[in-house]
């Protein structure tokens, strides 16, 4: 298997096969958290993740959404409108709170072994 992942930031792309995984907003510890839980899978297809600080790259996010596996965000980032969005995906997963969408969506990560389980079953 090529265990190999690609980080894509807007505006660029990638034309390779792979389990795409989408991160929005993160926290930089949440970043970390992401990056540690990937590093430490024992097998892995090749993965791509698509990485947004959430400026200034909203047509980018709206097209990687639609590639993406899974979606990882952060719930309390700047652009709500985009949390809004990314919360109605039935792929996404958040840290944080959600304001008042939590009804819409109660993917919420509470626990590095929760993430752990959610990567591995996309990525493994």
């Amino acid at each position: 298997m090529n265990n190999k992942i690609t980080i894509v930031t807007a505006p660029d792309d990638v034309l390779f096969d792979g389990v795409r995984i989408l991160i929005y907003g993160l926290e930089k510890e949440q970043e970390l958290l992401v990056s540690s839980i990937i590093y430490n899978l024992n097998d892995y297809k090749p993965t791509i993740i698509y990485v947004s600080n959430g400026q200034n790259d909203t047509e980018w996010v709206l097209d990687k959404k639609q590639k993406c596996s899974i979606i990882v965000f952060n719930a309390e980032a700047v652009d709500q409108t985009m949390i809004g969005y990314l919360a109605a995906q039935s792929n996404s997963y958040y840290f944080g709170e959600l304001r008042a969408l939590k009804i819409a969506n109660g993917n919420r990560i509470k626990s590095k072994e929760e993430l752990t389980k959610i990567m591995e079953d996309q990525i493994t």
